[in-house]
């Protein structure tokens, strides 16, 4: 059975019947049996890092801070490794993993973004991270995951599973996420200590037009714009720089059981070295198919190489944009930042129901439907829009156009993780069969669209308070 031929099966397989009352009588006895794999609840007291910074008063001019931490897990050797097939267990470290933290503030407005190269976060894992930074601001803390299809089962959707096809037990390590926690924690708080009077500067361009490095395995749309913002201080010295692109991080494939941030680090490390501070990589319309320019046959050596290469091509693309930039700082450096709840029908995907119902990922209510959150931030000339899973560049791209600003940014996998985000017609091509069992539905788009202007709207006329 060729790949095409398997996801019609997976595609069908989840549609029958028998899944959705299974997910039915789990979900009415989960509770009794304490099934539910549930985020730890917050702890009281405790410092919280963002507002201990804004309740000093912080001057009114635009400040910068950077931080990046190691969130390797101490003892990689067994860990689920995130993404393709189930059980797939690590056997050695090929790269470290990092978190990455920008902080920006204009004295009136914080915002922190938090880089990781994980798969992913659930939003109930994110919402407890942000409450630890902060209780008043934590509209203003994004956390934006790379998808590192070689990182930590962070999910829990890559443990043991039944044939392949139905996960049973978690691949989460609870450990792993406490330890995991503290680290961000402290990143967070070194970003925040170390802000200090910045400039901005803003570019965007064209990465790979020709499509040597990365292709679109479904469709010919792809976003292929590579978008920076680069921070210097008074003095000149780099503080960071942010590079948004779109790529699955999933070169080295589903044989590999090493544990890589694949070629984001190798991006961040290649601007690191040349322009000083602190990079952050951040995906953006990756999904439905957007990936490195390699296959499962692709011999290893070679995509071992093309890890190397697609991130040091990105960085050396993202060096001249910073560069260029240097000419034309921006003037305007308010920022004023936004968050627009989003609800999506829960009985769409009756595996996603299954999943909840048996503990395998952290517990978020159903009831009424799968409750999650787009962002929007505007800094200065540019706009960062945030969303709660991997959209298609389809979808991505006609997002962008309801928001204004130069450059947009893109952030997929932003504070949730919940699948591909695809565009309504593409539920009716049997082309996207597998990505339809992994998807929030038929009307996400629309949500997501209707959540988008309403953002824009709050912006633009009226823009929030400091509780968002």
């Amino acid at each position: 059975m060729d790949l095409f031929d398997s996801a019609r099966f997976f595609r069908a397989l989840w549609k029958l019947p028998v899944w959705r009352l299974a997910a039915s009588g789990l979900e009415a006895t989960g509770h009794l049996l304490d099934l539910p794999h549930r985020v730890p609840e917050i702890a009281p007291g405790g410092a919280r890092p963002l507002d201990a910074y804004m309740a000093r008063g912080p001057a009114g001019e635009l400040a910068a801070g950077a931080a990046a931490i190691d969130i390797t897990p101490r003892n990689p050797e067994g860990f689920f490794l995130a993404g393709f097939g189930s059980a797939r267990r690590c056997l050695a470290l090929r790269d470290p993993l990092f978190a990455r933290c920008l902080f920006l503030c204009d004295g009136q407005t914080p915002w922190l973004l938090i880089a990781l190269d994980l798969i992913g976060l659930s939003l109930p894992r994110c919402a407890r991270i942000r409450a630890r930074i902060s209780e008043r601001f934590q509209h203003a803390v994004w956390l934006a995951c790379t998808h590192s299809h070689e990182s930590p089962d962070t999910l829990g959707l890559w443990g043991p599973a039944l044939g392949g096809l139905l996960p049973y037990r978690t691949g989460l390590d609870d450990a792993y996420l406490s330890w995991l926690e503290e680290r961000i924690l402290e990143c967070a708080g070194r970003a925040i200590a170390a802000a200090r009077p910045a400039r901005l500067h803003l570019a965007s361009g064209l990465f790979d037009r020709a499509g040597k490095w990365i292709h679109n395995e479904r469709s010919p749309v792809i976003d292929r714009s590579l978008r920076v913002m680069h921070l210097r201080d008074q003095q000149g010295a780099a503080l960071a720089t942010l590079v948004q692109h779109a790529c699955h991080p999933e070169t080295l494939w589903s044989d590999n059981q090493r544990m890589s941030a694949d070629f984001c680090s190798v991006c961040c490390r290649s601007v690191e070295r040349a322009l000083g501070g602190v990079a952050l990589y951040v995906n953006g319309a990756l999904g439905a198919m957007v990936s490195a320019a390699v296959g499962h046959s692709t011999p290893v050596a070679q995509r071992e190489a093309l890890v190397d290469r697609l991130g040091q091509e990105l960085g050396r693309a993202a060096i001249r944009l910073a560069r260029r930039s240097l000419d034309a700082p921006c003037d305007q450096t308010h920022l004023s930042v936004a968050v627009e709840p989003v609800c999506f029908p829960a009985e769409h995907n009756a595996l996603y129901r299954l999943v909840h119902a048996l503990g395998v990922v952290e517990h978020r209510e159903l009831a009424g439907g799968l409750r999650s959150e787009v962002c929007l931030a505007r800094i200065g000339p540019a706009t960062m829009l945030g969303l709660p899973g991997e959209p298609a560049p389809a979808l991505g791209l006609e997002l962008l156009e309801r928001i204004d600003g130069e450059p947009r940014f893109l952030l997929g996998l932003c504070n949730d993780e919940l699948g591909y985000l695809l565009p309504p017609e593409y539920f009716h091509d049997p082309a996207y069969a597998y990505e339809q069992t992994m998807t929030p539905g038929p009307l996400a788009a629309t949500r997501l669209a209707l959540a988008v202007e309403r953002l824009a709207a709050r912006l633009a006329v009226d823009p929030p308070d400091a509780d968002g």
